[in-house]
């Protein structure tokens, strides 16, 4: 096995299975893990099983905790194998809880790529360094070099190829100080697949891949050497050589999400290298349907968003197709298609398990306690910290582990289609507005206008420039929050902020001839994902909807008809001013006629049960996005933080108002996947979130979310609510209506 000849050392185990009998327990369960190891490395994914299943039953049986540790957490690195990467996840952090004496370096190698698989990047490569360091205390040079190589792979997700050929070359160096020629060979293999990638053809090629090329590629490293090889075919323009290459990979093996989705990319390209274009495009949707259903075999709306970095090149292949092309038509659609996918699934619905409910607890504690000025006895500040950091992480864990039982009957069962076109344009003219989707390709910014009776596409120069307008006004926008108190400075900061107002509004409405009379959707993109939309001169005093995605828009507009009259929840957390005011005044404008809740000084139980049990839900309280961790952006209420991870699955509410700074704000991922509270909440269930994407006074914002509900009350929609309010007081401006529009019913 040390030399990773696995059917040798199946053929010598399977000799001495008859004699199994005659070996101490310690000695058959080191027997069966080998094999079971020796299997899944060759993907004998039941054989794996049996063996793996036999020695944690004997480990169990017979008392040994370090050999029961290996039997669970192989079991989970064989649910990463079959795809199950909830399953894997549980069983590894199981491995992991327990009191074992063995060598963590490797287990938490392993979980870093599930977490690489399942497209948690950041936290991928926060593990590999922290198994790196594990590895390079216990002297395990081998080790070492595996995790550089990942820690490469790593890096060529997050688009950073001279880190990646850097931590390559690290790889080599642990591999030849120990003389490991075949772990060499594999190095040298991922720096092929490097170059490659970014579109050059190593001399040596043949050589490196000649190791992998045999008959039938079975393991990973088959499969990626015949990749790299139709990939170097392709860019030689080889396309025989290329099309040999990928009828290999026709070959039915286990392999994860990104492979799976490296395939098609491959296909695709030599598909339209062929001239076969509308091949080219149906490999190109049969990826998203295998996406589609990868992403609904979590509960956990973190995994859903990240597992969409495996569709990016594919998506960033079909937008070439289309802008190629040159029809409008044919960019929305291909823009639509991949945005936002995980907020076309049915919302999330596993329950909360009780560990993870007390892990929450705990972590409420302790950020309740890192907010307050004294700490009680005896506690030290920077060991709470680093408890509150642990929990965070477990809590995390968690989250990821949550599976959903669904059986789906069909790939991409259970999720909504793309909204088309020709659907999208009678409901903008049902709902007396227009739309602007905006999308990044090849560093430059477009848009693309959308009414009822027309399409046009505008280039609106790079998104560099674009991100760095957006930018400097939410900074200004920060600056005027705390530049409050000081009269004279504050005047200089809102000349500041109207400036860049104007410049932003200027990158990207110039070229748009924005209908007078219309409300306009508007699907930002990655670069503009935190814009006060209401703030812009082109659209004051319009009604805004800000969505992740046409879809989404259009999936979670109110019905009409057939609605229970609304009932209302309004809460207050502590540390403003104005709250407690501010929600008896909400509360008042709907106490006629609803089933009304109000709750000053209320508690994270509180939020949930409003979240859980009303349609309309206003919170007013100190909210905290964070950028590092937006699942763990929160509310702060009475008992302290409220975080995503513990919001009721799915919501009832409907329409979730957040009188809070910043809970607005979302960070994307790779698919424009939005991460943050009112993003999350979307992902919930919720149909439509106000939330501000900027600071806003306490006095401020609650005059303004009075008059919002006032607005509500009197029939009219939260975003023509919200854009009257921006023009009575253009300091609420921060605050935008999020996903779809919404209409309180009567």
């Amino acid at each position: 096995m040390t030399c990773s000849d696995w059917q040798g050392a199946i053929r010598a185990m399977d000799e001495a299975e008859d004699s199994l009998d005659l070996f101490t327990p310690r000695e058959q369960v080191a027997a069966l893990l080998n094999r079971g190891l020796a299997h899944l490395s060759l993907l004998h994914l039941e054989q794996s099983r049996s063996d793996l299943d036999r020695a944690l039953e004997l480990s169990v049986v017979e008392g040994i905790p370090e050999q029961e540790f290996k039997a669970r957490h192989n079991l989970g690195c064989l649910e990463f194998y079959a795809g199950r990467f909830p399953e894997a996840i549980r069983l590894m952090r199981a491995a992991d809880a327990m009191d074992a004496p063995v060598q963590r370096a490797r287990a938490r190698h392993d979980l870093a790529l599930v977490l690489l698989e399942v497209g948690l990047l950041d936290q991928a490569r926060t593990t590999l360094r922290s198994a790196l360091a594990e590895a390079r205390a216990e002297r395990l040079r081998l080790d070492e070099g595996d995790i550089h190589l990942d820690l490469a792979r790593c890096a060529l997700l997050l688009d950073h190829p001279e880190s990646a050929r850097a931590e390559l070359g690290a790889a080599i160096a642990a591999y030849r100080s120990r003389g490991a020629t075949n772990r060499q060979r594999s190095a040298a293999l991922q720096r092929a697949a490097t170059d490659v990638d970014g579109g050059r053809v190593p001399r040596n090629l043949e050589q490196v891949l000649a190791p992998w090329l045999h008959a039938h590629p079975v393991t990973p490293e088959d499969r990626l050497a015949v990749r790299v090889q139709a990939e170097a075919a392709l860019l030689r323009a080889d396309l025989a050589t290329a099309e040999q290459a990928l009828l290999r990979l026709r070959t039915r093996a286990p392999q994860g999400v990104g492979a799976a989705m490296h395939d098609r990319l491959i296909r695709a390209r030599l598909a339209a290298a062929q001239g076969e274009t509308a091949s080219a495009r149906r490999t190109v949707r049969d990826a998203l349907t295998r996406l589609t259903t990868s992403l609904q075999l979590s509960q956990s709306v973190e995994v859903r968003s990240a597992l969409a970095v495996h569709g990016r090149r594919l998506a960033a292949f079909d937008l070439a197709d289309a802008m190629r092309n040159g029809s409008p038509r044919r960019v929305f659609d291909s823009v639509e298609r991949w945005r936002a996918v995980s907020h076309r699934l049915t919302p999330v619905s596993a329950e909360l398990d009780g560990g993870r409910v007390e892990l929450l607890a705990e972590l409420r504690q302790a950020r309740h306690l890192l907010a307050g000025s004294d700490l009680p006895d005896g506690m030290e500040r920077d060991r709470l910290r680093e408890k509150a950091v642990r929990l965070e992480w477990q809590v995390a864990q968690a989250d990821w582990a949550t599976a959903d039982g669904t059986d789906y009957r069909g790939p991409g069962a259970g999720a909504l289609r793309a909204t088309s076109l020709s659907q999208v344009q009678p409901l903008l003219a049902s709902q007396g507005v227009a739309a602007v989707v905006l999308f990044d390709h090849e560093g430059e910014q477009y848009v693309l206008h959308v009414r009822d009776d027309r399409l046009t596409l505008h280039p609106l120069g790079p998104s560099s420039h674009v991100a760095r307008l957006a930018a400097q006004l939410n900074r200004d926008l920060r600056a005027r929050a705390f530049a409050a108190p000081d009269p004279a400075l504050a005047k200089a900061v809102q000349r500041a902020v109207d400036s860049s107002v104007r410049a932003l509004d200027q990158a990207l409405f110039a070229s748009v001839a924005a209908a007078a009379g219309l409300g306009m959707v508007v699907v930002p993109g990655r670069t503009l994902a935190s814009v006060p939309w209401n703030l812009l001169p082109s659209l004051a005093g319009r009604p805004v909807t800000v969505s992740p995605s046409m879809s989404r828009w259009a999936g979670g507009l109110s019905p009409t008809t057939g609605r229970p009259p609304t009932t209302v929840s309004a809460l207050s957390g502590p540390g403003l001013a104005h709250a407690s005011g501010e929600v008896e005044d909400v509360a008042s404008v709907w106490r006629q006629g609803h089933s009304l809740t109000c709750r000053n000084a209320a508690t994270g139980v509180d939020v949930k049960d409003a979240l859980g049990r009303s349609a309309l839900v206003h919170i007013a309280a100190h909210g905290n996005h964070e950028e590092q961790s937006p699942f763990f952006s929160s509310l702060r209420m009475s008992d302290g933080p409220v975080f995503v991870h513990e919001l009721p699955r799915p919501l009832v509410a409907e329409h979730v108002v957040l009188s809070a700074c910043e809970v607005g704000r979302s960070d994307l991922r790779p698919g424009d996947e939005p991460l943050g509270l009112s993003a999350a909440l979307l992902a919930l269930g919720a149909r439509s979130v106000v939330g501000a994407v900027a600071p806003v006074l306490d006095a401020v914002a609650a005059a303004a979310m009075s008059s919002y509900h006032r607005h509500l009350a009197a029939g009219r929609s939260a975003a023509t609510a919200l854009a009257k309010v921006i023009e009575e007081e253009p300091r609420a401006g921060a605050f935008c209506v999020f996903g779809s529009d919404w209409v309180a019913a009567p």
